[in-house]
């Protein structure tokens, strides 16, 4: 029995001498790779991983920023082109309500306005038309008042825009039947783009018989006016009340003791000159006109609905 407890101690002590020197064996191991892992982390090719990972999640999040401004300005560039839209089509809408009324006196309509992100201005001091008749013995100015306008004041917009008619042209005065009074263009405002609608006149003559052995003839010169108005600015949705107020005829005639063949009716409008030569019929022993004048006035101020 005691030769057995003395060799089973002796296997003990070569198990524990075993076991330790395993651990010890363990830990040298351990201390080891920590130490090759420090000592790599601090090798270059140990710092590179995290400065790699580093300058990747700075471009990423550059890209993202990137992308996501883009795609923002975008959405507000292609929101903006169709407020744009909208409210050139409004303004559309509107020179066909005043359409309905002009040269009817007593008659109105109301216009309804959306939010269209800018201002409803309406200006009638503006516009000032100045017209005058002549030939080369005399000169007379027959229209010397403002006309008025009306514009809608857009968003201010990263883009300038060019003096674009969306309808009529760019001349104060016109004498064809065919051609339109009205003035709708897009243009570069002073802080943002503008839709503007204004009027310039049309002139005409025909002959209407004779007098006294010299042909008669009737100039007549037509000016749409909207310098009755109130003077106000609007935004957002609002009603817009249309009232033909008045239309008014003025005459004035010339005797003309020598032959002619045409009057020049000039018109400065704004700043801005025109003219147009209106033909005349005479005889030897010159010729008569008569100049008329029809001004109609039309008034544009809010309303509730």
């Amino acid at each position: 029995m005691g030769r057995f407890s003395k060799s089973r101690k002796s296997n003990d002590l070569v198990a524990s001498s075993i076991s330790f020197s395993r651990r010890e064996k363990n830990g040298a191991s351990s201390g080891n790779l920590k130490k090759k892992f420090l000592k790599f982390w601090l090798s270059k090719k140990g710092m590179a991983i995290p400065v790699t990972f580093l300058i990747l999640f700075v471009s990423l999040s550059l890209i993202i920023s990137l992308t996501y401004y883009l795609a923002v300005s975008r959405v507000n560039s292609r929101s903006q082109l169709l407020r744009v839209s909208a409210a050139k089509q409004n303004m559309f809408s509107l020179e066909n309500s005043i359409a309905s009324v002009a040269w009817s006196p007593g008659s109105s309509k109301v216009h309804s306005f959306d939010d269209y992100g800018g201002n409803f201005v309406v200006e009638p001091e503006a516009k000032r038309l100045l017209i005058n008749v002549t030939d080369n013995s005399f000169y007379d100015v027959v229209f010397n008042s403002s006309v008025g306008k009306a514009v809608y004041a857009l968003s201010p917009s990263e883009y300038m825009i060019s003096t674009v008619f969306l309808e009529g042209d760019n001349r104060v005065i016109v004498n064809q039947s065919t051609s339109t009074m009205t003035q709708l263009y897009e243009s570069e405002g002073t802080e943002s783009p503008e839709i503007t609608l204004s009027y310039r006149p049309l002139a005409s003559s025909t002959e209407i018989g004779s007098s006294d052995g010299k042909p008669l003839n009737n100039l007549r010169i037509y000016i749409l006016n909207l310098n009755s108005s109130q003077t106000f600015t609007f935004q957002g949705n609002f009603y817009l009340r249309i009232d033909c107020v008045n239309v008014t005829s003025t005459l004035q005639s010339y005797n003309f003791s020598y032959p002619i063949t045409s009057l020049s009716v000039k018109a400065t409008l704004d700043g801005v000159g025109g003219e147009v030569l209106l033909p005349i019929s005479s005889s030897a022993e010159g010729a008569l006109v008569n100049l008329e004048i029809i001004t109609c006035e039309v008034q544009l101020q809010k309303t509730g609905v």
